[in-house]
C-alpha cells in the first residue's frame, strides 16, 4: 500500500509539472538520453559552441525549421531534418529564444566558457492557439471537385464515434444513421447496400465490425476520410449513391513511433518502424580505423543516418465483447479481431512500392451453439507501384488479392477476388494549370457457396445468389482537370462491363453467361467568384449491379440478366465565408433512380404465407425513385480553440411501385440535423459533444380491416416512426511526460438514454425488410403496428498512449 502511495503521488507530481518549465525543455543531451556528439575539430579561441535538438514536448517528434534566435542578427540559425542545430557564439551568458510555426515560444538562457562545446536538448510545446485544432471539417477539394475531406486529428476526436474516423461521416451534410448503434451509414436516402466503401482505391465490403463494434481498420492508421455524397471521381464507381474512401499513411521514417489503446470492448495497438536508414559511410569507416582518437571518442563518434528508404506499419485489434457481455447476458457469445500490416519502400529516386495486407472478422452467436448464427470476415493483400513522371505527372500500378466469406447459420459463401488497376494523370500546359487522367479498374471473383449442411431446404431463388459463378468486372475510365482563371471544369466518362459466368437463371440446373454494361459520364464544375464567394456545380450518371439493403462480404454480383441500378444525380451549391471565422456551405440536389432492385415486402409476406417462395422474382422487384435535398453546413473556421459545425440535411426519397403508386422508400428521412461544438482548455483538457435529431423513417401501419399483405400494397409507407433525439459527449484528459503523453478518453453514445423507434410491425409480416420488421402477432397498438425500440446507453473508457 505505501509503495503504491509513493508511485501515485511521484506520477502525480509528473503530470503536473509545468509544460515550459526549464527542467522540461531545456536539458543536456547526456542527461536527456541523447547521445551527445564529439568531433576532433579544435574550438577557435575566443569562440564556444553552442549544438543541440529541438523536438516536441510530450513526444519524440522533431521540429524541422525551428529558428534559434539570439541578441544580435547574426546570431541565428535554423534546425534541419533531424532537428538539430549549431551555434558558435562567444564566450559569457546568451539570451536565446526558440520560434517554430504552432509552437510557444521558447525563451533560454546559456553560459558558454571559451572553447567550450555543449549539446543541449530542448522541448517545445505547441501552442494552441496558433495551430489548427484538432477536430476541423474542412471542404478540402480536388479540382472541380464537392467532397468533404478529413484529415489528422479532425477524424478521431468527435464525440460518439468511439475515435472511428468513418462514423465521423454520419455528422456530415446528406449522410444520416441506419440507427444509433449500428455504424452503416445512410447517403442521401438510399439504401446502406447503395453506398460504396474504399481503402485506397481497393473496394471493401464493410468498414465496421458487428453491432457496436469499431472500424475495422485501426483509426490512427487512417490519413484521410473523402466523402462525396455526389459528385465522385470517374476513379470511383460502380455505387448509385454516395462514396466514403478511406487512405492510409505511411510510417514516419524518421524514427520507432508506438501507440496503444485500451478500452471495456477492446484493445489495440500500432508501431511504425524505420526501415533501411543508412549511416554515413565516411563517418563509420573514420570511427573503425582513425587511429588519432582513442578508444573512448572513437565510440561515441556521431556518425548521423540518413533518411530512411522505406518504413513498415504493423495494427491490430481484438475484442474482448464476449467476456463483458457475461456480465450482462450470459448466454449471448460476439467477437471480431482485425490486423493491418503495411510495407512501404523506394524503389530508386522516381518510384514508390508499397505492401499492404489487411483483414477483418466477426462472430455472433450463443454460447449453446457452437456455431455461430451470423459470421462476416475478410482479407486483402494491395501491392502498389506508384512512379513519378516527367513535369509532375504519375502513375500507379496495383493488384489486390481478397478473399470474402460469410456465414448465416448453415449455409456459408466465399469470394475470391484478383483486382488488377492502374492509374495514370499526365500534366497539361505549360503552366500545368490542367491535367489528363485515365486508368483501368478491374476485378475478377469467383464465387463458391457451401449449403450442404443447410440440407436440401435451399429453394432456387437463393441457390442463384449463392451459386458457384464466375464474374469478371471491367472498369476504364479517363478524365480532365482544367484550370483557367477562376474556373475549375473536370468533365470524365467511365464504362463498366460486368459479364457472369454461372447458372441459368431461368434453368438453375444449366449454365449461362449473363452481362450488363453501364457507361457514366460526369461533369464538375467550380467557380471562384471572389475571396468569400464560391460556387459549385456537378451532374452525372452511377450505375451499380443488383444489391442489397446492407453490405454482406461475398455475397454480390448477382442478377445481371435484371440490368444495373442507375442514379442520375446533379447538384448545384455555393461556399461563403463570413467575417474569417465562419464558413457556410449548401448545396441543392436531385437524383433520379431507375431499376432498382427493390424487395416486395407484400408478395413475399403473401408466399411466405404460403410457403411459396421458389424464385428471386417473389422477392425481388423493379422500381424507380426520385430524390431531392438540400444540404447545409455552418462551421467555424480553422485555428480556433472552439471549434465545431452544423449541418442540416432537408431530403426527399420516393419510390413508384406498379401497385399502390408513389410512396416514400424505406430510407427516407426528411429532417437530419447534427450539430458538433467542443472547446480545448488548455493542453490537458479537450471537451466536446455532438447533437444529432432526426426525424422518423416511414412505416406501413394496417388501416381498418386490412390484412398485412393489403398494408402493404396499396398504403406502404404511410406513417412515420417519432423522431429521436441523441446527445454524444466525449472529455479527455491528457498527461503529457517528456517524451510520451497518456490520454484519458471518455466517449458516452446517447448519453441521454432516449429510446429509439427503428421498427414498427405487422403480424405475420416476415422477415422481409427495414421498414417491416417481423412481429410474433397480436393486438396492434394505436399506430397500426407495434412499435420496435430499445433504450440505450453506451460508453466507452479508455487509455491511449503515445510514445
Amino acid at each position: 500500500m505505501v509503495t503504491v502511495t509513493v508511485l501515485g503521488l511521484a506520477l502525480v507530481a509528473a503530470m503536473n509539472a509545468p509544460a515550459g518549465s526549464e527542467d522540461m525543455s531545456q536539458k543536456p543531451a547526456s542527461q536527456a538520453g541523447a547521445a551527445p556528439s564529439f568531433t576532433t575539430t579544435t574550438t577557435p579561441q575566443g569562440r564556444a559552441r553552442l549544438r543541440g535538438r529541438v523536438l516536441v514536448y510530450g513526444s519524440r517528434d522533431l521540429v524541422f525549421g525551428a529558428r534559434i534566435l539570439g541578441d544580435t542578427a547574426d546570431v541565428a540559425t535554423t534546425t534541419d531534418a533531424e532537428g538539430r542545430f549549431e551555434l558558435w557564439l562567444p564566450p559569457g551568458e546568451h539570451k536565446l529564444v526558440i520560434r517554430a510555426a504552432g509552437f510557444r515560444d521558447l525563451p533560454v538562457t546559456v553560459k558558454l566558457a571559451d572553447q567550450q562545446d555543449l549539446v543541449y536538448e530542448y522541448r517545445l510545446a505547441p501552442d494552441l492557439d496558433g495551430n489548427p485544432y484538432r477536430t476541423i471539417v474542412r471542404q478540402q477539394r480536388e479540382v472541380a471537385i464537392s467532397s468533404t475531406t478529413l484529415r489528422d486529428d479532425e477524424i478521431h476526436a468527435l464525440p460518439g464515434t468511439f475515435g472511428d474516423p468513418f462514423r465521423v461521416v454520419k455528422s456530415l451534410p446528406g449522410a444520416s444513421q441506419l440507427a444509433g448503434f449500428l455504424p452503416y451509414v445512410v447517403v442521401r436516402g438510399a439504401a446502406p447496400g447503395n453506398t460504396g466503401y474504399f481503402l485506397d482505391g481497393v473496394r471493401v465490403p464493410i468498414l465496421f465490425h458487428v453491432a457496436i463494434g469499431p472500424s475495422v481498420i485501426h483509426p490512427y492508421f487512417i490519413d484521410q476520410v473523402d466523402f462525396y455524397p455526389g459528385g465522385a471521381p470517374v476513379r470511383l464507381g460502380r455505387y448509385v449513391s454516395g462514396m466514403i474512401e478511406g487512405r492510409t499513411k505511411a510510417a514516419r521514417r524518421d524514427r520507432v513511433y508506438g501507440e496503444f489503446e485500451v478500452r471495456l470492448t477492446d484493445a489495440g495497438g500500432l508501431v511504425e518502424v524505420p526501415l533501411n536508414r543508412r549511416r554515413d559511410a565516411n563517418c563509420r569507416r573514420r570511427k573503425a580505423n582513425d587511429t588519432t582518437l582513442d578508444r573512448k571518442a572513437r565510440a561515441k563518434l556521431d556518425c548521423r543516418r540518413g533518411p530512411a528508404r522505406g518504413s513498415l506499419t504493423l495494427a491490430g485489434r481484438y475484442s474482448y465483447t464476449a467476456g463483458v457481455l457475461t456480465l450482462v447476458q450470459a448466454n449471448a457469445r460476439l467477437k471480431f479481431w482485425d490486423y493491418q500490416a503495411r510495407l512501404d519502400h523506394k524503389l530508386g529516386q522516381n518510384a514508390q512500392y508499397t505492401a499492404f495486407a489487411y483483414g477483418s472478422f466477426d462472430s455472433i452467436g450463443t454460447k449453446v451453439d457452437p456455431v455461430p448464427f451470423l459470421q462476416f470476415e475478410f482479407y486483402r493483400v494491395q501491392q502498389r507501384i506508384r512512379q513519378q513522371l516527367p513535369r509532375g505527372g504519375t502513375a500507379t500500378y496495383s493488384l489486390a488479392l481478397g478473399l470474402d466469406r460469410s456465414g448465416l447459420s448453415q449455409v456459408q459463401t466465399n469470394q475470391w477476388q484478383i483486382a488488377p488497376r492502374f492509374d495514370v494523370r499526365i500534366p497539361l500546359g505549360e503552366r500545368s494549370n490542367g491535367e489528363f487522367g485515365f486508368g483501368l479498374d478491374q476485378e475478377f471473383s469467383v464465387f463458391r457457396a457451401d449449403t450442404a449442411a443447410a440440407g436440401t431446404g435451399i429453394s432456387d431463388y437463393v441457390s442463384v445468389l449463392l451459386s458457384d459463378r464466375f464474374v469478371s468486372s471491367t472498369g476504364l475510365y479517363a478524365e480532365l482537370l482544367w484550370r483557367k482563371g477562376r474556373v475549375d471544369i473536370r468533365p470524365g466518362l467511365r464504362s463498366d462491363l460486368y459479364v457472369q459466368l454461372g447458372p441459368s437463371p431461368t434453368l438453375p440446373q444449366a449454365s449461362s453467361v449473363t452481362h450488363a454494361f453501364g457507361v457514366d459520364p460526369r461533369l464538375l464544375l467550380r467557380e471562384k467568384i471572389n475571396e468569400r464567394w464560391t460556387l459549385r456545380q456537378n451532374i452525372g450518371l452511377y450505375h451499380q449491379p443488383p444489391s442489397f439493403p446492407v453490405p454482406i462480404p461475398g455475397v454480390e454480383s448477382f442478377g445481371f440478366e435484371r440490368g444495373l441500378q442507375r442514379n442520375l444525380q446533379g447538384s448545384v451549391g455555393y461556399e461563403f465565408t463570413i467575417s474569417n471565422r465562419f464558413i457556410l456551405t449548401q448545396d441543392a440536389y436531385l437524383g433520379r433512380l431507375s431499376n432498382l432492385q427493390d424487395y416486395d415486402l407484400a408478395a413475399a409476406t403473401d408466399a411466405a404465407g404460403k410457403n411459396q417462395i421458389t424464385e428471386f422474382d417473389d422477392l425481388v422487384i423493379r422500381s424507380t425513385g426520385l430524390v431531392y435535398g438540400l444540404e447545409t453546413m455552418l462551421r467555424l473556421a480553422p485555428r480556433q480553440r472552439v471549434y465545431g459545425w452544423a449541418a442540416y440535411t432537408l431530403s426527399r426519397s420516393t419510390r413508384e411501385f406498379d401497385q399502390g403508386g408513389r410512396a416514400p422508400s424505406n430510407w427516407d428521412q426528411r429532417h437530419i440535423l447534427n450539430i458538433v461544438l467542443g472547446y480545448r482548455i488548455g493542453e490537458k483538457w479537450n471537451l466536446g459533444g455532438r447533437l444529432h435529431v432526426n426525424s422518423g423513417r416511414p412505416y406501413t401501419a394496417a388501416l381498418a380491416d386490412q390484412s398485412a399483405v393489403d398494408a402493404l400494397t396499396y398504403n406502404r409507407n404511410n406513417r412515420r416512426l417519432p423522431p429521436f433525439f441523441q446527445l454524444d459527449l466525449r472529455a479527455e484528459r491528457t498527461w503529457r511526460f517528456r517524451s510520451w503523453n497518456l490520454q484519458l478518453i471518455l466517449d458516452v453514445l446517447n448519453s441521454t438514454y432516449a429510446r429509439e423507434v427503428f421498427a414498427c410491425t405487422l403480424p405475420n409480416s416476415g422477415n422481409a425488410g427495414f421498414g417491416m420488421a417481423p412481429s410474433s402477432g397480436g393486438a396492434l397498438g394505436p399506430d397500426g403496428c407495434k412499435q420496435q425500440g430499445v433504450h440505450y446507453i453506451l460508453p466507452s473508457i479508455g487509455l491511449r498512449g503515445v510514445f
